[in-house]
């Protein structure tokens, strides 16, 4: 597979066993900032983590190279299983009733993974005014894969950070913002913001009648689970 940067202050990942490395120290972490007592608790903690750092890890590098990697992941499980001394049924159960709680890929923010889609799943915008502005596709972008992130709860749509993805002064980005609203095609839900503290918003764009997915040819590399050197 190729290498995969997880953590931004660690080398890039490219085995089964670095792979799990991964995993257990972001788990090992987080027992120790859990700061549970007993003995079991912790047992029990570390195991539901582990699941589901795994998860997020899986999901990581779905998004990273956009391929199966099913057996690699495998290798994973077993490395991980191997480390602490799960029997293989235990950790399966627990992936299982972890595998519909991760809420982000491994080391990325909502954002994180709005700025990949968007360059991943292009879009076209039904309004023609609108599909000719790259400042409102690249915003409204973001906004569907932020809101499919968040569910029914607003988004952030920080004007620096979307400036920095988009390239474009504050002043443009604030302004296109504020004519998606009166559009409709994002709603504020809270108007008020201060140092620290964000506008949020939710995104009511239809797919279908306002925007549509465009197919595009992939030259992402993909991660193969066929295949693990150095493993």
């Amino acid at each position: 597979m190729k290498a995969v940067t997880l953590n931004p202050d660690e080398a890039p990942v490219s085995s089964s066993a670095e792979i799990a490395v991964v995993i257990v120290n972001a788990t090992n972490k987080q027992t120790i900032d859990k700061g549970l007592k007993e003995a079991e608790a912790r047992a029990d903690f570390r195991l539901s983590t582990d699941a589901l750092n795994f998860h997020r890890v899986a999901w990581r590098l779905r998004e990273e190279g956009g391929g199966p990697q099913d057996a690699m992941m495998e290798r994973v499980k077993g490395r991980i299983c191997q480390k602490r001394k799960y029997d293989p049924e235990e950790f399966d159960a627990a992936l299982t009733a972890t595998r519909k709680r991760p809420r982000l890929p491994y080391g990325w923010t909502a954002m994180d993974l709005a700025k990949r889609r968007l360059t991943s799943r292009p879009i076209r915008l039904l309004n023609a005014d609108l599909d000719a502005s790259r400042y409102a596709k690249g915003i409204i972008g973001l906004a569907i894969n932020l809101q499919e992130v968040q569910g029914e709860e607003s988004i952030l749509l920080p004007v620096e950070q979307v400036r920095e993805i988009l390239v474009a002064k504050k002043v443009v980005i604030a302004g296109t913002i504020m004519r998606l609203v009166e559009l409709g095609l994002l709603e504020m839900t809270k108007a008020a913001y201060n140092t620290g503290s964000a506008r949020e918003f939710l995104f009511k764009g239809v797919e279908g009648k306002d925007y549509e997915f465009v197919s595009v040819d992939s030259t992402t590399p993909r991660i193969s689970g066929a295949s693990d050197e150095g493993d």
